[in-house]
């Protein structure tokens, strides 16, 4: 084999292996952001303790999970989300503590994989009214 054929075959081989290491790390890097990609975009609560949450998922997969929602005061309720990839999904719950029109309450969104949102939601006379 003469010295222009072995640098033919280990250019194939050095391009080949660049190639799958870029896909491989775009793969880790799309799974590393997907749970960065589902987040809250509005939320609103009524005077009987009812909230609504929206969240948006920008992808690359569709979400399942579960999310914590909490005020200040400690109480606290599970939800369940399933939202498909570019979609807006509603998340209906009640907190049991009421809120009064014209203030501005916080809710701590707290998401499976640990991370935390401070919301600030609408205060609206019934929440059964407004949609996504």
């Amino acid at each position: 084999m003469s010295s222009l054929e072995v640098a033919f075959l280990l250019g194939v081989v050095l391009l080949l292996a660049v190639l799958v290491g870029w896909w491989l790390s775009s793969t880790f890097s799309a799974g590393v952001r997907e749970f960065a990609q589902v987040y809250p975009v509005s939320a609103y609560v009524d005077s009987r303790g009812d909230f609504l949450i929206c969240v948006l998922n920008a992808g690359p997969h569709e979400f399942y999970g579960r999310w914590v929602v909490s005020v200040k005061s400690g109480k606290s309720v599970d939800i369940s989300l399933n939202v498909p990839v570019g979609k807006v999904v509603g998340v209906r719950g009640s907190l049991g503590e009421s809120f009064t029109p014209g203030t501005t309450p916080a809710l701590i969104l707290t998401t499976g994989g640990g991370s935390s949102y401070i919301l600030y939601p609408i205060v609206v006379p019934d929440v059964g009214v407004v949609n996504c």
